[in-house]
């Protein structure tokens, strides 16, 4: 039996773009606040290099999550696939034209 993904929903779409933009802003202090209390402690430098790292590997996993959003319209990927980042300003769905506003 093939497995089909839950319908999207805008409400989806609104969940992953401020997921994105909740890491984009925030997740810089967080990684710096995590390395000045324990990891810079423990680890060195090596210690911020490693938060940093997470915070951008949750960064990037957040924009490839809110890039294959599907369309509620065709259910085909709303976006392109690349450029990873700049596809996102996309106003309209690549397949069936189904406008974001």
């Amino acid at each position: 039996m093939i497995h089909k993904p839950p319908a999207s929903t805008w409400a989806d779409y609104r969940i992953r773009a401020r997921l994105f933009w909740l890491l984009l802003l925030v997740g810089p202090f967080v990684a710096l606040v995590t390395a000045e209390l324990w990891l810079i402690e423990h680890y060195g430098l090596h210690g911020l290099g490693w938060s940093l790292a997470a915070w951008l590997g949750a960064l990037l996993l957040a924009a490839w999550h809110w890039q294959s959003f599907r369309c509620p319209r065709c259910e085909r990927r709303f976006f392109e696939r690349r450029p990873l980042l700049l596809a996102l300003r996309a106003r309209r769905c690549i397949n069936c034209m189904l406008s974001k506003e």
